[in-house]
């Protein structure tokens, strides 16, 4: 990662008022070894679960509703914001506006980063809260101090300018909301102007139906389907190490390589049919993956869970009687029915 600016705007607003003040920093912060691990920080926090997906309503901006794409498109050009400093005031402005309505939400420090990664150039725009610690003096006594909480992410937002300005028609916006509440998310999605906002776990969710759907239409015995699903699940979990999105069409060509070029274009139909509309580039979300190579349920009284390629192996299944048959049991759980059974 690249950071080419970097600055640090704070909004000052109590909870339970409207009234908010913006103090701006007139210059960019320097991108010394502290900024580099700080930024490191931020981009470890917003990789972890909870993304959302979406793009701008209005790509090039307009005069109604949010002003972020109109900024983005005024300020960010050849692959640089000529006055970085300015730009982020501009938008700091603009949120507030969005924030002071809310009377539960508090203020914070805005941290914009312009990075560049792979010849691809992101934006992140981030809300941070401060929190107080203890400190240790040079006389060894405790005193108390402010700094920024790490810890976790409160609201971020992450843009791909690169896919933004080249007119890409995927998701290009990623941003999460950490723990914040219903009125929050809201101002934030209304602040970026985000075109329905999609959860990555929702959409990888969809994959996983997707894959067993295509699987059931094309009649594949159990051994091939389950072959296929691992495939498929390992493809998105290279895309989630690499945290980047995941284009159907990658599977349909998984689909091609192995089966043929018509039962790929049967996996496309299938998803943009009516029953998954699936986007053309989703987030993977890696917990939501489990599905497509395990079997799972659970009741009252019983949690059961197993690789589903051991399906017609170690373990069979009877659909006349819907009973499972499992043999190599764990050694540890034979261990204890024998002890039980003596």
């Amino acid at each position: 990662m690249s950071i080419s600016n970097l600055i640090v705007h704070e909004i000052q607003k109590n909870e339970g008022e409207r009234k908010a003040i913006l103090i701006a920093r007139p210059n960019e912060n320097p991108v010394d070894g502290q900024a580099e691990a700080l930024s490191m920080q931020v981009t470890n926090l917003f990789n972890r679960s909870g993304m959302n997906t979406g793009r701008f309503v209005n790509p090039q901006g307009s005069e109604e509703g949010a002003q972020l794409p109109a900024l983005l498109f005024k300020h960010f050009k050849d692959n640089d914001f000529a006055d970085f400093a300015g730009f982020t005031k501009n938008c700091a402005a603009e949120y507030l506006k969005y924030l002071e309505p809310v009377e539960e939400a508090e203020g914070g420090l805005l941290w914009f980063n312009h990075y560049e990664l792979h010849d691809t150039h992101f934006l992140y725009i981030v809300m941070l809260k401060r929190k107080k610690g203890i400190g240790l003096g040079a006389d060894l006594s405790f005193s108390q101090i402010e700094q920024i909480e790490m810890e976790k992410l409160h609201m971020a937002l992450r843009i791909n300018l690169t896919a933004w300005q080249s007119g890409d028609e995927g998701r290009y916006i990623a941003f999460r909301f950490g723990r914040a509440p219903k009125s929050e998310s809201e101002y934030f999605t209304q602040f970026i102007g985000c075109d329905e906002p999609k959860a990555a776990a929702k959409e990888t969710r969809k994959l996983v139906d997707l894959t067993s759907a295509f699987c059931q239409s094309e009649g594949f015995p159990s051994k091939q389907a389950n072959e296929f699903k691992k495939v498929v699940s390992e493809h998105c979990q290279a895309k989630a190490e690499d945290r980047e999105p995941l284009a159907i069409k990658e599977i349909a060509s998984e689909v091609e390589s192995r089966f043929s070029i018509e039962q790929a274009n049967k996996f496309l139909e299938i998803a943009d049919s009516d029953s998954f509309k699936m986007e053309k580039e989703i987030f993977v979300e890696k917990a939501a993956l489990k599905k497509l190579t395990r079997l799972s349920g659970s009741s009252r009284a019983l949690t059961l869970s197993f690789n589903s390629d051991l399906l017609g192996e170690s373990v069979e299944f009877d659909a006349d009687t819907g009973t499972l048959t499992i043999k190599d049991l764990p050694k540890s759980l034979l261990k204890q029915l024998q002890s039980m059974s003596n």
